[in-house]
């Protein structure tokens, strides 16, 4: 039987975690310490597997079967969710690790290694210091030339 909203916030559980189960493998696991965590169960290439969906009231009821559902439709294309999840969590990682300023800074340690002459190192640190506010902290793969030209032209404006 499928939950309603007036019946999840007056779950509780009393000395060990309870599951409230919603319908298609979405359920609410409420823990002793009051927290309320929605869970999808599910089998994929034969083994059973759960994936964690939000914290209620975080997620909302609707929210929740929404995010079941958008599970539910990478499963049927054989997509494991809990993989994807890993995988989106490493990209994104290595982008924020990529960002504008630290790929600058190899190339001018590049620059340095290689061995050039001291006025094109500064010349390039000063030209990259004078980005670094506008579009430093950006992860590089979203740094595009749009958003360079216009970083360029807030500068030429200040000059």
């Amino acid at each position: 039987m499928p939950l309603k909203d007036a019946e999840i916030r007056a779950f509780r559980a009393i000395d060990k975690p309870v599951k409230r189960a919603d319908g298609g493998g979405l359920y609410l696991e409420v823990f002793p310490n009051g927290s309320k965590l929605w869970r999808l169960k599910f089998r994929i290439e034969g083994k059973e597997k759960r994936i964690a969906l939000g914290a209620y009231p975080a997620v909302p009821l609707a929210d929740a079967r929404r995010r079941r559902d958008a599970a539910r439709a990478q499963i049927e294309q054989g997509v494991d969710p809990t993989i994807e999840r890993k995988r989106e969590k490493a990209v994104a990682k290595f982008s924020a690790e990529n960002s504008f300023e630290q790929v600058a800074g190899e190339y001018l340690a590049k620059m340095e290694g290689e061995g050039r002459a001291d006025t094109t190192v500064a010349k390039a640190k000063w030209f990259l210091a004078l980005l670094k506010p506008a579009i430093g902290k950006m992860p590089i793969g979203e740094v595009d030339p749009q958003m360079l030209l216009a970083a360029l032209k807030r500068l030429e404006a200040k000059r």
